[in-house]
Order: C-alpha cells, then sequence, then structure tokens
C-alpha cells in the first residue's frame, strides 16, 4: 500500500509559530515580492502566498519587475519601510540568482542566496535563513523518516536554491547524502540505495518501479503543468502499491515551502537574526 504524503499539518504548526512571532515582534512585517505577472504558475504560487502571509499577519505586497530590474532592487534595499525582498522565477533577461541576492542584500534576503547567507551553511555552521524549499524538504524528510542520522538520502536536482542546500541541511542532520545530477550515470543504482529520494529534476515520469525499492520513499518537489493539472517527476500510477510513500503534488512539500519562507520573512524582520 502507498500513502500520500501531504505537508499541510506541518506547515499549519509553522505558520502558527509564524503568527506568535508576528505578536510578539508587535508590528507586521513587510516584504515585497517581484514576479512576472505573465507567469501563471508564479502568479498562483504568490496569490496563495499572500493569503497565507495575511492570516499570518505579515504583510506581502506583489510588484512586477520593472525594466531596469537591479535598479528596481537597489530602490526596495534602501527602503527603510521594508523588512524583506524576494524575487520570483523565472527572473527577467539579465537579471542572475547572485546579481538579485547581493542587490537586495542581507538583511532583506529571504531566499537565502546572498552569499552571507549561503557561506556559513556551506561550511557547517548553519544559516538563519535557509532556502525555502530546501527547509521544507528537511522538515518533510523528517516527518517521513524519523531521525536522519544515518539514513540514506539520494537528491535529483544541484539547483542553487534546493539540491545544494538541501544537501547541506540534511548533512548538518547526519544524513548520508547522495547528489545526483545532469551528469549523473546510472541514475537507478542511486536511487534504489536510498531511504529516501527527493527529486527536483522537472522530468515528469522520471521515477517509477525501475528507480525505487520495493517499499521505497519520493518526495517529490517538481511542478509539471499538464493537461490543466500538475504532475512531477514520480511516476504516481507505475509507484503505487511499489513505494511506501509518495508525496502529494503541489500539495506535499508546496504548503511547508510557503510557510518556511513567511518565517523567513519575520526572521528577517527581527533584524537581528540576519548575520
Amino acid at each position: 500500500m502507498t500513502t500520500i504524503f501531504t505537508g499541510f499539518a506541518l506547515a499549519d504548526s509553522i505558520l502558527a509559530d509564524v503568527a506568535a512571532a508576528v505578536q510578539a515582534l508587535g508590528r507586521a512585517p513587510v516584504c515585497v515580492t517581484l514576479h512576472d505577472p505573465a507567469n501563471g504558475p508564479a502568479r498562483a504560487y504568490l496569490a496563495r502566498q499572500i493569503d497565507l502571509a495575511r492570516a499570518a499577519g505579515i504583510t506581502l505586497r506583489a510588484e512586477s519587475y520593472a525594466d531596469a530590474p537591479l535598479d528596481q532592487l537597489a530602490e526596495l534595499a534602501a527602503d527603510p519601510g521594508l523588512d524583506a525582498v524576494a524575487t520570483l522565477f523565472p527572473l527577467p533577461p539579465g537579471l542572475t540568482p547572485a546579481l538579485a541576492a547581493s542587490a537586495i542584500g542581507p538583511q532583506k534576503d529571504v531566499d537565502g542566496q546572498h552569499p552571507l547567507l549561503a557561506g556559513p551553511l556551506l561550511l557547517g555552521e548553519g544559516t538563519p535563513r535557509p532556502a525555502a524549499t530546501a527547509m521544507a524538504s528537511l522538515l518533510c524528510a523528517r516527518a517521513i523518516l524519523g531521525d536522519l542520522r544515518g539514513q540514506n538520502v539520494t537528491i535529483i536536482g544541484a539547483s542553487r536554491l534546493i539540491g545544494r542546500p538541501l544537501s547541506m541541511l540534511l548533512t548538518d542532520a547526519g544524513a548520508t547524502v547522495t547528489l545526483c545530477h545532469i551528469d549523473t550515470r546510472d541514475l537507478p543504482a542511486h536511487t534504489r540505495a536510498a531511504d529516501l529520494v527527493i527529486s527536483a529534476a522537472g522530468v515528469a515520469g522520471l521515477l517509477g518501479r525501475d528507480h525505487i525499492a520495493q517499499g521505497g520513499r519520493v518526495l517529490d518537489l517538481a511542478i509539471i503543468p499538464k493537461d490543466g493539472g500538475l504532475i512531477g517527476d514520480a511516476d504516481l500510477a507505475d509507484l503505487m502499491g511499489h513505494a511506501a510513500i509518495v508525496s502529494h503534488v503541489p500539495n506535499g512539500v508546496g504548503p511547508v515551502t510557503a510557510a518556511c519562507l513567511l518565517n523567513n520573512i519575520v526572521a528577517a524582520a527581527r533584524g537581528g537574526d540576519a548575520l
């Protein structure tokens, strides 16, 4: 029997802590999120974020990318009325994640991309604001496996927002981590040996029975539009009755990611947590 994992209960617990932290702060933290309004998935994700933020007492404003996004980010970073600035993919031409993080600065970066936030994580010192999806994946991994010490976790995808920071978070939690990517040879050999496979490849149907051991577990981070709905990397039909656990798309890691981002906004508003 295959259990479909959802992150709603875990997200609700985080959001309760976020709301309590906002109350203790004594004011509503303010964040501006830049996005491309022509991108449907990003627009839908942002609408959900705004609703969750409002319920937690956070003011989250959406703005479209300007023609000169670096100047726009510099202005937002200098605005004393803002606690945090976030950027949604796809980024406009010429704006890289590194340039965006540099323009925002470590105090207002809630995506964990500035070197002063990402660097300590790489060095094993932790970070006050890890990338939200990476942190959400760590929390979901704990919910699925329990104590992560000694667990074999295979990550598919080495992006700077998910795979790379997640590999460090899992390592710090005591897991044995295999990070697979586009040049990995014999992917099934790595995934079949894992206690948990965390996949963020964005390749529909990538993971079937040949990739997952009997009773294996899959945390699917991919969100791929198809036929008016959303699917992930896991071939759910093929894995049903074979895998022990497969996460729902998008309601597995998705709700937890949203909650973790709001937690980062509150951390930025506190100021002292930044560095």
